[in-house]
């Protein structure tokens, strides 16, 4: 008997900062963050290595770009404290079963001059609160969204980074899909 889970992730994003006509001139924003692609990401467990060792980035990213006249930050969260089944809302999974690493794709250097990318190496596991995923580095992390542009490689239950130490299997999850809208929140570096 095969069990399925299917998690979809829903993306949306906030922009916290007003920029009066001083600031820089119309029609320019002061901060923008742009979701290129990867709007809705889903991961199907159909597989018992699956459920053993989690799927690691299989084609589930998200592209974006940031511009920004000020020095910022980019911080994630769920907008729920777990996830619920959407057949059954009694059937729950925890959010640090996904994380998330990050590709910089733009010419800002995330190695601590530019931009200081804390899911470079090990995936960031999703949390209900704000979590910073990248600052300003040493140096100025302004520009636009050739400078400022990342993939965003998500994975669920492969016990990687600060992500559920437990597999899937040993969860014993009930089959169902479970969905969760995450938030990007771009704002001002204090």
């Amino acid at each position: 008997m095969t069990k399925t889970y299917i998690v979809i992730i829903f993306l949306s994003l906030s922009i916290i900062r007003s920029v009066s006509a001083q600031d820089i001139p119309p029609p320019n924003p002061g901060m923008s963050l742009n979701i290129v692609s990867g709007y809705s990401i889903v991961f199907n467990f159909d597989e018992i290595a699956e459920y053993k060792d989690g799927i690691m980035n299989a084609g589930q990213s998200t592209f974006i770009r940031i511009g920004s006249v000020y020095d910022w930050k980019l911080q994630f969260n769920a907008d729920q404290n777990i996830f619920y089944g959407e057949n059954d809302g009694t059937h729950q999974m925890e959010l640090n079963n996904v994380g998330l690493t990050i590709i910089s794709t733009g010419t800002n250097l995330d190695d601590g001059s530019n931009i200081t990318n804390y899911a470079i190496t090990l995936p960031i596991a999703l949390q209900s609160e704000e979590v910073t995923l990248l600052t300003k580095g040493i140096d100025s992390n302004r520009g636009w969204g050739l400078q400022n542009a990342f993939t965003l490689n998500w994975e669920m239950g492969t016990k990687r980074g600060n992500m559920n130490n437990q597999s899937m299997l040993e969860q014993m999850l009930k089959a169902d899909t479970y969905n969760v809208n995450i938030i990007l929140t771009l704002s001002v570096y204090p």
